[in-house]
């Protein structure tokens, strides 16, 4: 049953990804209580209040990636999703293969479009500008969507492979 939701919440959160660049956030909250409802139906009250530890934990620690501009805020919420419904120890595995996809497509992107050597000087100046609170390393509205990245289908990905694996 977990499977055929997420097969769901994948199919909305990708088109919506690469068709706005945004998740839109009904189809989180549909997760997040799916999650809590499957894990309240097989381990109890524990098993709610765990899938619910999950979620906030995720989004916890995603934060940060989301505010120096690394991440998206629904792709965080994306795989609270993911963490909510099978837990911290599942989304670790899938966290580990979506950050490997998705730099692999980043660099043939990057490689594809000959910016490669640009984008890791903007990077590099990021590090050295850390003083600075309101700057952010990827900035849709200075930067553009031409380097982003949809990490919606990427995770569907990554979270499939996982799942068979």
């Amino acid at each position: 049953m977990k499977e055929f939701i997420m097969l769901n919440v994948f199919i909305c959160t990708t088109i919506s990804d690469l068709k706005e660049y945004k998740i839109q956030n009904p189809v989180i909250v549909a997760g997040w209580i799916a999650g809590i409802c499957l894990n309240f139906i097989s381990n109890g009250l524990y098993g709610a209040l765990n899938a619910v530890f999950c979620i906030v934990s995720t989004i916890i620690i995603g934060l940060p990636l989301f505010l120096i501009g690394g991440i998206g805020a629904g792709d965080i919420k994306l795989m609270s999703v993911i963490g909510g419904a099978y837990g911290l120890v599942f989304l670790g595995k899938v966290s580990i293969l979506l950050l490997l996809i998705a730099g692999t497509v980043s660099l043939v992107k990057l490689i594809k479009k000959r910016a490669l050597i640009s984008r890791v000087k903007a990077f590099i100046y990021y590090l050295l500008q850390l003083n600075n609170e309101n700057d952010k390393y990827y900035d849709t509205k200075k930067d553009g969507y031409e380097f982003t990245i949809c990490l919606a289908p990427v995770m569907a990905a990554a979270y499939f492979i996982t799942l068979l694996l």
